[in-house]
């Protein structure tokens, strides 16, 4: 890319092109067109690195005219970000299906629209970085794919999903089932601790995003035109390119996708069940030694507490018998209320030995969850 890259937008406008002037000016090197043909023409000598692209437009619409460049050589990868008022979930598709790299609501928020674009400026220098990466390796690659049929695309998927440890790769792992079925899309992994996208354009973006929180919503398999969306617990997969031309093809890849997506959903439930079982396990081996300080405290404060009560009825037991002198009580009546006294006191005592029963109880508990940890 140029040091200042150069963004193309269509737009009749008027108002509308002087704010993203002022937006880019400084950074980027902006030219304006008021209608399709007038890009076309310029399109023709000059190939810009973002195309931002009004919806309706005088001379022909924004989704055509989108289709129309990219199907011409060289500009297929071409950025194109949709610009347009309505934001309704079909134009989003639309925009998508298009072959759209983001969309923009009018009217615009400055450092919104900064941001998304300098985000793609950001995607299509990794872009470049990874097809320079990849060069050596594209002819393999080619020739691997074009002789592997859907049902072995789909085991090598079963595999991949099977020795994925973390949904990271279980993400990568569908990607890879769709380029082998030459499909692109994205796909979205929800999960307690986390939820992403990761598409074709890269992870989060924001296009992918946004189309997928529309369509997650929708049946479980939904089609719009050459837009299908596989909608799971934890999992959506958007693929924006279905051969519709070929029905049989493309029920046959609906298919496989169906079972893929629902294995790569099962996957992820797993993965969950065992995060929630890790949880428990660390909370259970962080209580343990709690547990073991309780009862040391326990049997501690019990042990004390029974030394100090026996003292405590010796004590009584002995002021006792010195009261009963100057009462001249015979001694009948002396031993009768000797003995009753040393009968409570005695059973004041034996309530503090009953906290052995609880140092027991917590033990076994001790026990228990050790035994569970090893399991």
């Amino acid at each position: 890319m140029n040091e200042r890259p150069r963004i193309f937008c269509v737009d009749d406008d008027v108002m509308s092109d002087v704010i993203l002037e002022s937006v880019f000016d400084e950074a980027y090197e902006v030219e304006f067109f008021t209608s399709a043909e007038g890009c076309l023409r310029r399109l023709e000598t000059q190939r810009p690195d973002i195309l931002l692209l009004n919806i309706s437009l005088p001379d022909q619409d924004g989704f055509s005219l989108c289709r129309d460049i990219k199907a011409r050589e060289g500009l297929a990868t071409m950025p194109v970000v949709f610009i347009s008022r309505n934001e309704s979930p079909e134009v989003r598709l639309a925009a998508y299906e298009a072959g759209g790299e983001d969309f923009i609501v009018k009217p615009y928020v400055i450092d919104e629209v900064r941001h998304r674009i300098n985000r793609i400026r950001q995607t299509l220098e990794q872009r470049e970085t990874m097809r320079q990466q990849l060069a050596g390796s594209e002819e393999l690659s080619s020739l691997l794919l074009s002789n592997m049929d859907e049902y072995a695309a789909l085991i090598q998927f079963m595999r991949t999903l099977n020795e994925s440890v973390d949904a990271d790769a279980v993400a990568q792992a569908i990607l890879a089932m769709l380029h082998s079925f030459r499909l692109k899309g994205a796909v979205q992994i929800r999960m307690p601790t986390q939820t992403f996208t990761l598409g074709d354009a890269g992870r989060d973006t924001p296009m992918d995003t946004a189309t997928i929180a529309h369509v997650a919503k929708l049946d479980r398999i939904f089609q719009f035109k050459r837009c299908c969306s596989y909608n799971f617990e934890h999992l959506t997969v958007l693929v924006n390119n279905m051969p519709v031309e070929d029905s049989d093809l493309c029920g046959r890849l609906r298919d496989h996708l169906a079972i893929g997506a629902e294995m790569a959903d099962a996957r992820i439930q797993a993965m969950v069940a065992d995060q929630r079982f890790r949880l428990t396990h660390n909370g259970i081996e962080a209580l343990l030694p709690d547990i073991r300080q309780t009862i040391s405290n326990s049997l501690a404060h019990s042990e004390q507490a029974h030394r100090e009560a026996v003292m405590q009825v010796r004590t009584l037991m002995d002021q006792l018998v010195v009261s009963f002198t100057p009462l001249g009580l015979n001694p009948d009546l002396e031993e009768e209320i000797a003995a009753m006294v040393l009968e409570k006191t005695q059973g004041l005592v034996k309530i503090f030995d009953r906290a052995d029963e609880t140092n027991a109880l917590l033990h076994h508990l001790e026990e228990r969850l050790r035994m569970m940890l090893e399991r």
